[in-house]
């Protein structure tokens, strides 16, 4: 429990800190950072409350509905749009939604519009106007989720706030077929694709399909198949490949810093192209394409959870961790989930060997990395430079000489303040002012 609180504490701190960067800013306004901090305030505060590691894709568009980003007031209107909503909200508890936890007249309708949205309802242009401001904040919302989710280590949680954005960009619920992604496709299409010969399970291995053996197609003009091409071309097809690694070391000791290598190529789009928009007729804006990459172990543990915004056709991306504390072999989970697309996720397990750190070669330090211990940092050739001048004066008597009982006493004082080096080169030169004293006496 201490843990739980710990992790929410530093959750909150790292949340609330990256706001108070933004107040810094030049041109940002101090009060409208403010007020920022303290949205974010509201927002962490309520995640914390309601999201779990129990929490289900179905829960999920009432915690978003009840972001304090959210909470903007119930538009004022004509009766109709009250009771347009009313009817909304008493067809989708005839089993599209479950029961809300919250009753609030703005949360309940953030609530309601979500489900409207993701079983793709129909709705006056009114009420679709404060759909649009839900699904705008939505990306956000939905990454401080994940952040959430990580910072407590909620692997299955962090899964199904993804699959949640999949399915609002989407505009899709749980049990929809990936395939109903696609244009012009309906019932009857997918049915036909998923049965028979050449049937394919889902949208993954219908864009692997070649165009003229693309089966759902019978009965639709030229522009609905040329629809349904060009929707094909969009969607990703990621060829990709995981390693694991420490930098400059050839295997991996026990609590070393790991890196993992996720490297995947959008065979969808020529040499040098970017990603091309995100194929989401039914979202109100245009997203750019993005990925997830989630690291667990085989207990379920997560371990790691970053984003990928790159946008390039091939991506080289490296996050790292720290290796089990003892010696073994190892596998773990790697997750790539889009936040676009459902059904073109990808897992993949990674192995990894751990040695005992006594089994690594005993490090050798160069011999002029050691000469660098005696050399001075620049602090210390500052302080050098005072003690010099100070020396000098100390050790010189009134008449100008330096006598046995000042060098003692100068020594045994500076010793104590001064570093290694700069008492071997204090005395160095005391030895050469005694020496060229002992030199004019003789002469």
């Amino acid at each position: 429990m201490k843990l739980i609180i710990m992790q929410s504490f530093a959750f909150t701190l790292g949340s609330l800190w990256s706001s108070f960067l933004q107040l810094l800013q030049p041109g940002t306004s101090t009060l409208a950072s403010l007020e920022k901090i303290m949205l974010c305030m509201r927002r962490i505060v309520f995640f914390l409350h309601v999201l779990s590691e129990h929490s289900t894709v179905k829960m999920l568009p009432e915690v978003l509905a009840g972001a304090a980003e959210n909470r903007f007031p119930v538009s004022v209107g004509a009766s109709s749009r009250q009771a347009e909503l009313s009817r909304l909200i008493t067809k989708l508890r005839q089993g599209l939604m479950q029961k809300p936890r919250f009753e609030h007249p703005i949360v309940l309708k953030g609530n309601a519009l979500l489900h409207a949205h993701v079983h793709r309802l129909e709705m006056s242009a009114l009420l679709r106007v404060d759909l649009h401001k839900l699904l705008g904040n939505a990306s956000t919302l939905i990454d401080a989720m994940v952040e959430l989710a990580q910072s407590q280590r909620w692997l299955q949680t962090s899964i199904n706030i993804i699959d949640f954005s999949q399915c609002l960009t989407q505009a899709l619920w749980i049990k929809d077929h990936s395939l109903a992604q696609l244009p012009h496709f309906g019932n009857k299409e997918i049915h036909h694709c998923i049965k028979g010969k050449s049937a394919v399970k889902g949208l993954r291995e219908y864009l692997d399909v070649p165009d003229e053996h693309k089966k759902g197609l019978a009965g639709m003009s030229d522009m609905q198949c040329a629809d349904i091409e060009h929707a094909c071309k969009i969607m990703p097809r990621l060829r990709c490949k995981f390693d694991l690694y420490v930098e400059d070391e050839s295997e991996i000791a026990e609590r070393d810093l790991v890196t993992l290598l996720v490297a995947f190529d959008r065979s969808n789009i020529a040499d040098g192209r970017l990603a091309p928009l995100v194929h989401a007729p039914y979202f109100p804006s245009t997203r750019l394409e993005s990925w997830w990459i989630l690291v667990s172990d085989t207990a379920g543990n997560l371990i790691l959870a970053d984003k990928v915004n790159a946008q390039s056709k091939v991506v080289n991306h490296r996050v790292k961790f720290l290796a089990p504390p003892q010696a073994g072999i190892y596998v773990f989970n790697v997750d790539l989930k889009s936040t676009d697309y459902l059904g073109l996720d990808v897992r993949e397990q990674v192995k990894m060997t751990v040695i005992p750190a006594a089994q690594l070669p005993e490090y050798k330090a160069h011999p002029d990395d050691l000469n660098l211990d005696d050399e001075p940092t620049l602090f210390e050739q500052v302080m050098s430079g005072n003690a010099d001048t100070d020396s000098d004066t100390d050790d010189t008597s009134r008449d100008g000489d330096v006598t046995n009982c000042d060098a003692e006493v100068g020594d045994s004082l500076d010793d104590a303040v001064l570093t290694v080096a700069e008492r071997r080169r204090r005395r160095a030169r005391i030895q050469r002012k005694k020496q060229s004293k002992d030199q004019t006496c003789a002469a």
